[in-house]
């Protein structure tokens, strides 16, 4: 499950309390049968089943890389420890530095240490805090494939923060929008993105449009009351002897690395954005279906 919601919705004192690291004033967190207690009722906040990859990395500063790992894999043979360490070090490109010691680390790579200490040993739960957040693209893709194997792989419960919209699209299956501490919405991606129940959580997950009644084309055959949500993928554009919905004057179009966003104005005035994999010449009004 991913959480999303804006900066200060209370995304990381939920995964907080979730670990064990907050004491709270009303509720309980259980893990299988056994209740997540705070800090005011444990010397050494967090649960023993449960991993929380944060911003706020730590690492052994006195110790090499390697042995980084190593001390994450307590009780394993030295073969499965150099195994594990070794696919870890190459998969966080840090294999050149296993016997670097920490101290001696950019903060960037002892970010990547962090990272392959806490996915050494795959728990119960995995909470992740925007832990990717400060790595390449092509790096996070990587981690992200691991993650999803491994969790599989042990049958492990992933909860996500992110304020990215595309990265919890992709790598969830259900979302949890909150803000100012409640949940808006939680679900299936699918039913969160295309059918949330407020305006204001729908922004959160991407460009949206609202249809209203007066700018269909009375040829149109669609029924709804007074205006339909519809992400910028559901309205398509009409060819042959398709249904039209929308004639759109074009008002700008450009190709944004993945298909071409085309800004557009309704006979009303109402203003679209529409994702194409045509380009749309501007000044030109075209026929529009909507897909709903």
């Amino acid at each position: 499950m991913a959480i999303v919601g804006k900066s200060g919705s209370g995304k990381t004192t939920l995964l907080k309390c979730i670990y064990g690291l907050e004491d709270l004033s009303t509720g309980e967190v259980h893990l299988d049968e056994e209740r997540v207690l705070g800090p005011a009722f444990q010397l050494i906040p967090g649960h023993d089943d449960m991993k929380l990859v944060s911003q706020d990395f730590y690492v052994l500063e006195n110790h090499t890389v390697e042995e980084n790992i190593f001390d994450k894999l307590i009780g394993y043979t030295d073969e499965a420890k150099h195994k594990r360490s070794s696919r870890l070090l190459h998969l966080l490109e840090l294999h050149y530095l296993k016997d670097t010691r920490a101290k001696n680390l950019s903060s960037g790579q002892k970010q990547r240490v962090a990272i392959a200490r806490a996915l050494a040993v795959m728990p119960k739960v995995l909470l992740l805090d925007e832990p990717f957040s400060n790595l390449d693209k092509l790096l996070t893709e990587k981690l992200f494939s691991f993650v999803l194997k491994e969790v599989k792989k042990g049958k492990t419960a992933v909860i996500l923060i992110t304020h990215l919209a595309e990265e919890a699209l992709k790598y969830a299956d259900s979302l949890c929008v909150i803000d100012d501490g409640k949940m808006l919405q939680a679900g299936e991606k699918w039913e969160v993105y295309y059918r949330p129940k407020k305006t204001k959580l729908a922004g959160l997950l991407g460009d949206f449009n609202h249809v209203k009644k007066e700018d269909l084309e009375k040829r149109s055959k669609l029924n709804f009351k007074s205006k339909l949500f519809l992400r910028p993928d559901k309205i398509k554009l009409s060819s042959g002897s398709a249904t039209v919905d929308l004639l759109l004057h074009i008002l700008h179009c450009s190709f944004n690395g993945k298909c071409f966003e085309i800004l557009a104005e309704s006979k009303n005035g109402s203003t679209f954005i529409i994702y194409s994999g045509k380009k749309a010449e501007p000044d030109k009004v075209l026929p529009f279906y909507l897909e709903i």
